[in-house]
């Protein structure tokens, strides 16, 4: 029997020990080292969600730069006029890639972008045309100012009837929803009909205040309002594809709430009213504005009214007579007899000068604005001048310079012919050439696209050649990568006050338009 000492069993006791030691050791370096591997991945990835939110706020901050830019260029007529060439619809070079943020990094260089989608002929193309610049909320009809020209609602249900889409149901609902009474039209829908609903609530019997508010109305629905293009980007992509052919372009697209017009000039001054009561006060102003001439003639006609259509038994006068006529009258306190319905109506116009002694015969008197080719200058100097209306507002009309097709045929008495030919003639906004002086006003209907004395008159309330809302789209990215965020806006100029009258967020809508790689159609 072999006998062992004591120490030998205490060498290999401490022996176990240590190693024991060593294991929990390693054990314990290895818990520890996972543990901050664990805590450096989180706090990698919480900075990287810093970064991400970072960024993202920053892309948000880049397109709101861009709404106050755009807030900047309609503000100052110096520069709608002398820069933009009153031309701010597709003007890449100053609305495109416009840098915020300046570094050495490519992915932090920050830019923006303001576009537009011009949907015209999108209806059988497929495709909107995204431009560089501002869309003309002008360009649209104005549901709320058509229903105060005529409160019967014919006007405005008339104009209604003729946008794509549209039922005699809707028509007469949006009326009725416009409408300060409670009784349903013979296809409308009052407050007894939404009340039935759940949650109900009442018909707004009055003006619309947004044109989102449109989808309360009975029957409108978003695809109807919005279109088929949910997402705004001019295309129509896999998730919105309805199956059909080219874009439902949607109601948005043609009606508005937002569009508004001032009573002034093309230099912001009001207009002469030629329906004032002040009559030597008018002919003063007349004569320093537009010339002698069409002074003599509008000043004669307040005096002593059109000659009638049927003629009379009257020698042709000279324009001397008239003039000759007018002095004599202002040599007292003459009062009008006349108020002048539309500058147009002055057009085809005579007056009959009465004769000043008994031996002579009345004449009649033409417009001096008769012969339209002679008076194009005087013509558009005129419609930029002058105003039937003493109001500092008036009903917002719509651009003929911009409005599409479908609007320009909801206008009364317009053919898809004339519409046609007056789309061809109208001056091209494409790449932002300027738009000469003349087209401000609509006297170049009258001069260039063969609209008649008699149908402009008809119009003359419904038809502008300039505008001072516009809507937008604001894109803020990085040169390379990270995120984009996209918003939209109304802005009105507001003679030199520019404010925004609508903002919506449309970065959810996801990366619809990206300026990075867009190459447009």
């Amino acid at each position: 029997m072999r006998v062992y000492s004591s120490s030998v069993f205490g060498h290999h006791s401490r022996s176990q020990r240590k190693g024991f030691i060593l294991f929990l050791v390693l054990g314990v370096v290895t818990v520890l080292t996972l543990a901050a591997f664990q805590y450096s991945d989180l706090m990698n990835s919480e900075l990287q969600a810093v970064e991400r939110i970072r960024k993202t706020n920053e892309a948000k901050s880049l397109a709101i730069s861009g709404v106050h830019y755009a807030l900047a260029y309609v503000g100052d007529p110096n520069m709608m006029a002398n820069v933009l060439g009153n031309n701010p619809f597709d003007y890449p070079e100053l609305f495109q890639n416009v840098p915020v943020i300046e570094s050495d990094n490519p992915r932090n260089r920050g830019y923006f972008s303001i576009v537009w989608v011009d949907y015209d002929g999108a209806a059988e193309t497929g495709i909107g045309r995204i431009r560089y610049g501002m869309g003309d909320e002008s360009g649209k009809m104005n549901l709320n100012d058509i229903f105060e020209l005529d409160k019967s609602g014919t006007l405005l249900y008339n104009g209604l009837m003729r946008l794509p889409n549209m039922t005699e149901d809707i028509a007469d609902a949006i009326i009725d929803w416009l409408d300060p009474d409670d009784t349903p039209r013979p296809s409308g829908a009052e407050s007894e009909y939404y009340l039935g609903l759940d949650p109900p609530y009442k018909a707004k019997n009055g003006r619309i205040d947004t044109i989102d508010e449109l989808l309360l109305i009975r029957g409108i629905t978003p695809t109807l309002l919005y279109g088929t293009d949910r997402n705004r980007n001019g295309r129509i992509d896999t998730n919105e594809s309805d199956g059909g052919a080219g874009v439902n372009v949607g109601w948005i697209n043609f009606l508005t709430v937002y569009s508004r017009e001032r009573n002034v000039d093309s230099e912001g001054n009001p207009r002469i009213n030629i329906n004032g009561n002040d009559i030597q006060q008018l002919y003063s102003d007349l004569t320093t504005t537009v010339g002698e001439d069409l002074a003599n003639f509008i000043v004669g006609y307040r005096l002593y009214g059109a000659a009638p259509a049927s003629g009379g038994d009257y020698d042709m006068g000279e324009m001397a007579d008239l003039s000759a006529a007018v002095n004599r009258s202002l040599s007292g306190n003459p009062r009008p007899r006349s108020r002048i319905s539309s500058l147009s109506s002055l057009i085809s116009a005579s007056v009959v000068v009465t004769a000043n002694d008994k031996k002579s015969r009345s004449k009649i008197v033409r417009s001096p604005l008769a012969d339209l080719t002679n008076a194009r200058d005087l013509l558009g100097l005129m419609f930029d001048k002058l105003t039937t209306q003493a109001n500092a507002d008036l009903p917002a009309r719509v651009n003929v310079n911009t409005a599409p097709r479908e609007v320009m045929l909801s206008l009364p008495g317009m053919t898809e012919a004339g519409v046609d030919d007056i789309i061809s003639k109208r001056p091209q906004i494409a790449g932002g050439a300027p738009l000469d002086l003349f087209y401000t006003t609509p006297a170049w209907l009258l001069t260039d696209a063969g609209i008649t004395p008699q149908a402009m008159a008809a119009v003359e309330r419904l038809v502008c050649a300039r505008t001072q809302v516009f809507r937008i789209q604001a894109i803020g990215y990085f040169e390379e990568g990270g995120p984009i965020a996209r918003v939209e806006a109304v802005i009105d100029a507001n003679q030199g006050k520019p404010r925004i009258v609508y903002f919506r967020d449309l970065t959810e809508q996801g990366r619809a338009i990206d300026p990075r790689v867009l190459a447009g159609p």
